[in-house]
């Protein structure tokens, strides 16, 4: 298992940790390698009934390590290029391939693609101190990786609109009104409410829970504006090569490093 991840599979359930804490588990490529290494196993595991996935230390994860990279080195010839730059959308939709029910708890800061990875997931659970925000547009990119229309198929339009478009934070009450989180856990205790709604799954028989999993990813998968994500790696790669885009990150870092 790569760097950046703990993973553990003990009986039904499979456990992925965030573990980056020194830099509140920014996502970088050794992170998705670490989580695609355990989904591969997953597929091919329907033995195992539920994959928890949870972050080390005082946030869930930044999102996209900015000062390294969340993609291999970006070399090769176009469709090489092209091929590398949609890594973590391939890694969300393996996410949707999966014969588990998918729970994700989230706490302190979910920024950017971290909301992303987690939006993939069935239920989410947030502690109180929860905040999410999509800073995409303010470091010059749009926002890719399918977000655009994961957050409309878990929010709807408007919401979507408001959060992409103004790069806002949005605390723990919005985020469960709108059902991007569909329980709150009190302080402290996030560890409890993840293991009361796994027990809860692991109650339900293996077969009709397998079903209903595989039939809410399929109508997940098969909403319209899903099939728009196709050309999110194009809208990457050329995102990155623009100076708007280098003059906007530089700045977006500057500011974070002055706590702004």
């Amino acid at each position: 298992m790569s760097s950046g991840v703990q993973a553990s599979i003990d009986g039904p359930v499979a456990r992925l940790v965030l573990d980056r804490p020194d830099s509140l588990n920014a996502l970088n490529d050794e992170v998705r390698r670490g989580i695609v290494e355990l989904l591969d196993e997953l597929e091919e595991r329907p033995d195992v009934r539920v994959l928890v996935l949870t972050g080390a230390g005082r946030a869930f994860s930044a999102g996209a390590d900015l000062r390294s990279t969340a993609y291999p080195e970006i070399a090769g010839d176009w469709s090489t290029r092209r091929h590398r730059t949609g890594t973590w959308q391939r890694l969300l939709a393996q996410l949707d391939r999966l014969p588990q029910a998918t729970v994700a708890g989230l706490h302190g800061h979910v920024i950017g693609g971290a909301a992303l990875l987690a939006a993939a997931f069935d239920i989410r659970i947030a502690t109180a101190d929860t905040v999410v925000r999509i800073p995409e547009l303010a470091i010059g990119i749009p926002l890719t990786w399918a977000g655009i229309p994961l957050l409309v198929r878990e929010v709807g339009l408007p919401l979507t609109r408001d959060w992409v478009m103004t790069c806002r934070s949005v605390p723990a009450d919005e985020l469960l009104r709108s059902g991007y989180v569909q329980r709150l856990a009190l302080a402290g205790e996030l560890d409890t409410a993840l293991d009361e709604c796994v027990d809860q799954l692991l109650a339900v028989p293996p077969g009709p829970l397998a079903m209903t999993r595989a039939m809410t990813s399929a109508i997940g998968r098969s909403a319209p504006a899903m099939a728009a994500g196709w050309g999110d790696a194009d809208h990457q790669q050329w995102a990155f090569t623009e100076d708007e885009y280098r003059s906007a990150v530089r700045d977006y870092l500057e500011r974070m490093r002055g706590g702004r």
